[in-house]
């Protein structure tokens, strides 16, 4: 079984999070996981991420906090907008 590195496993992880990802990619990821706590965080978070917007339910904030996101995406915005020099 050839083993991967860290970069070799990040690169492929959109591949191996297919459910119809080959099964020696799967063999060897799962090996190299098996071994790199670092990889392994990375992907799990990676499939949390997944499940969590697959997930339809929708997410009610409540309205001081999704008053505060909204003027923080929106400072954010214009600070970005001023960086890239068009303003």
């Amino acid at each position: 079984m050839k083993r991967l590195t860290c970069q070799e496993v990040l690169d492929q992880l959109s591949e191996y999070l297919d459910d119809e990802a080959r099964a020696e990619l799967v063999g060897e990821v799962d090996h190299h996981l098996g071994a790199c706590v670092h990889c392994r965080v990375e992907v799990d978070t990676l499939r949390r991420t997944i499940l969590f917007y697959r997930h339809d339910e929708r997410i009610v904030l409540p309205t001081r906090l999704s008053g505060q996101l909204q003027d923080a995406l929106e400072r954010a915005y214009r600070d970005g907008y001023r960086e890239d020099g068009e303003a």
